[in-house]
C-alpha cells in the first residue's frame, strides 16, 4: 500500500450505526495494514455535547469520521466541511475508495445487484426496523401511569411494522446462495457493511427470526464471524440495540447482546 497521508478516526457513539464504520476500517486495518483512530463516547439522553464539538457541521451526529493529515497540511474537504464526513453510506464509501484498494468491488455481474441492496439496506430495511422499535420505545418512556398503559394501546401498531418488514426478508433470503452469499454477490461488498445496522437492530429486538429465514441467519454468523468484526467489537464503546445503554433508567454502556434474543417477539 502506497505510504498513508490521511489518517481517520472514527468518533464512535455507543451503541450506534458508528460501529459498521469501525468495522470497516478494522477491515482495512487488518488487510492493507491502515492506521486508524477511534474515539468512543457514551450515550446520554438528548445530544452528545462532545460529538457537537467535533461535527463542525454542528448536527452533533454519529457517526462522524475526521481526517487529520501525516504532515501538518489542512485536511482535505471531502463534503462540505474541511476534514469532516458524516452520513454512513457516504463514509463508507469514502474510507473504501481511499484505503479499500478494490477490496470491496464486487464482480461486473453483481454490481447491480451490491449497488440495490445497498440502497435497499440503507432505506428500505432501515425504515423497517425503526418503526417498530419507535413504537416499542416511545411509549415506555412516558412517566407512570402512561408508561403502564400505553406500551398496550401501541401493540397492534407495533405488530402491524412486525408483520410488514418480513415481505422484505422474503426477498432478502430468496436473494441468498450458496453461489452468492453475500448481498453483494459472490464477495462481501458495501452493501453487507450498509445492511450491518438495520438488520442488527432487527436480530436484537426479535423482530428476525432466524429459524424462519436460515440464509440471513448464515449471512448474520459470517459477519460476525470475521476477525475484523469481533475486533470492532472489542475497540467500540457497546452494541446494545434493545436498550441503546439505558439500564435501570441510567444510560450507560452494556456492552453486546451477543445471542439471539430468546424471547422474540415478531409474528409467527
Amino acid at each position: 500500500m502506497p505510504e498513508q497521508t490521511i489518517i481517520p478516526t472514527i468518533h464512535n457513539l455507543a451503541h450506534s450505526q458508528a460501529f459498521r464504520i469501525l468495522w470497516a476500517l478494522e477491515e482495512f486495518a487488518q488487510a492493507h495494514g491502515i492506521k486508524y483512530h477511534v474515539k468512543n463516547y457514551q450515550r446520554i439522553r438528548g445530544p452528545n455535547p462532545e460529538l457537537k464539538k467535533i461535527d463542525t457541521t454542528g448536527l452533533g451526529k454519529s457517526p462522524i469520521l475526521t481526517l487529520e493529515t501525516t504532515d501538518g497540511s489542512p485536511p482535505p474537504t471531502i463534503q462540505i466541511k474541511p476534514g469532516v464526513l458524516i452520513e454512513s453510506r457516504l463514509i463508507l464509501h469514502y474510507v473504501h475508495d481511499t484505503f479499500g484498494q478494490g477490496m470491496w468491488d464486487t464482480d461486473p455481474e453483481d454490481r447491480a445487484r451490491d449497488l440495490f441492496f445497498e440502497e435497499f439496506g440503507g432505506q428500505t430495511i432501515a425504515q423497517k426496523s425503526l418503526f417498530p422499535m419507535l413504537f416499542e420505545v416511545i411509549p415506555g418512556s412516558y412517566p407512570w401511569p402512561f408508561s403502564w398503559f400505553l406500551p398496550g394501546l401501541f401493540k397492534p401498531v407495533t405488530n402491524f411494522f412486525k408483520t410488514d418488514i418480513l415481505d422484505a426478508f422474503r426477498l432478502m433470503e430468496d436473494a441468498l446462495s450458496d453461489e452468492k452469499p453475500w448481498f453483494a454477490g459472490k464477495r462481501i461488498g458495501l452493501s453487507d457493511f450498509n445492511m450491518q445496522f438495520s438488520m442488527e437492530m432487527a436480530r436484537q429486538r426479535g423482530y428476525f427470526r432466524p429459524e424462519k429465514f436460515p440464509k440471513i441467519k448464515d449471512w448474520f454468523e459470517r459477519i460476525r464471524g470475521r476477525d475484523a468484526y469481533k475486533k470492532a467489537m472489542e475497540k467500540g464503546a457497546g452494541f446494545d440495540l434493545v436498550t441503546f445503554g439505558v439500564k435501570g433508567g441510567k444510560i450507560e454502556d452494556i456492552g453486546e447482546i451477543d445471542k439471539w434474543n430468546e424471547n422474540e417477539t415478531a409474528p409467527k
